[in-house]
């Protein structure tokens, strides 16, 4: 089953309205380059947007990368957070999108 375009802006939607989109007019962050590679075949979709700039605050140069798709591995575990709830936010807002139709490439069971 393929994944139609409206199925991904919806999840990008989404993350815009969660605030886990890029914000490309960052006030912190003086923007120098960005990014964007996309895949989609039948079996699913995926977006890196890398983000590279500059932190007058930090006096360092940064480098976001923001990964979005419908197959997405290796999440971010409970530890990386503050708190549980914070973690329970980020589990939220990155929910895999189900396909109807498994993926050769994704383990099931």
């Amino acid at each position: 089953m393929a994944v139609s375009k409206d199925e991904i802006l919806a999840v990008l939607d989404r993350c815009c309205r969660e605030f886990t989109f890029p914000m490309l007019d960052n006030g912190y962050v003086y923007l120098a380059a960005t990014r964007m590679t996309a895949f989609r075949s039948d079996d699913g979709w995926a977006l890196v947007i890398e983000v590279f700039g500059f932190s007058p605050r930090a006096g360092l140069p940064d480098t976001f990368i923001y990964t979005f798709g419908s197959q997405i591995r290796n999440r971010k575990a409970a530890d990386d957070f503050v708190t549980p709830e914070a973690h329970a936010q980020y589990l939220e807002s990155h929910q895999p999108q189900q396909s109807a139709t498994p993926s050769p490439w994704r383990r099931h069971g």
